[in-house]
């Protein structure tokens, strides 16, 4: 909703996918890190805009009350189109992500300290932290990961609709401290076959698929 001097607009669409911080009071805007929405071609348009200005939205999961939320500056918008049966023209798509969530992708940003991650499966959160830190892990190492992450309390869940999202804390320096003492202490092994590593990825928002 956007009001100007002698107008208000109001523009309403659905949304597929949203990744939204914990509530931590009922008058304080929640930070979003990504929300996925399908529209019209005006209300998409006005969306994108609205991403781009840093404007405030108000979001609601199914059964439960609007939130106002925020993606801050520098957020980032990707547009699609989706063809649906019965329909003549494409349903446009806009998938908004923060500068934090961005600076997520692998091989980015290797220095931070914070990751958001739309999936809470110990294969993935592993695989998605290698990848950002190039750390060298194998899948059979996920769960012991996980209870570390626990144990450290370096992992919280977010508001999620469509996935799961968490946040992990620590830095590729942390990670690998973590891994020297599993090692160390016999909790982890290195694999003694040398061959490829398979990635299996249990998580509805990218399918069973494999990755080497």
């Amino acid at each position: 909703m956007k009001r100007t001097k002698d107008t208000t607009t109001r523009v309403r669409v659905y949304i597929d996918r949203a990744i939204l911080e914990q509530p931590r009071g009922d008058r304080v805007p929640l930070g979003a890190h990504l929300l996925s929405m399908v529209g019209s071609d005006a209300e998409i348009g006005a969306l994108g805009a609205a991403v781009s200005e840093g404007s405030l939205f108000w979001v609601q999961f199914p059964g439960g009350a609007p939130m106002a939320a925020s993606l801050g500056c520098e957020a980032q918008c990707f547009r699609g189109s989706v063809m649906v049966p019965g329909r003549r023209r494409p349903v446009r798509h806009l998938v908004a992500v923060s500068a934090e969530l961005a600076k997520t992708k692998p091989g980015t940003d290797r220095e931070g300290a914070s990751t958001i991650l739309c999936g809470d499966d110990p294969v993935f959160v592993l695989y998605r932290l290698a990848s950002r830190y190039g750390l060298p892990v194998v899948p059979e190492w996920a769960n012991w990961f996980m209870k570390e992450l626990n144990r450290q309390k370096a992992i919280a869940s977010l508001l999620g609709l469509g996935c799961t999202p968490v946040r992990v804390k620590g830095t590729k320096q942390t990670f690998l401290k973590w891994i020297r003492r599993g090692l160390r202490e016999g909790l982890i092994r290195i694999p003694e076959a040398n061959s490829s590593i398979r990635w299996q990825m249990p998580i509805s928002l990218v399918g069973n698929t494999y990755l080497r």
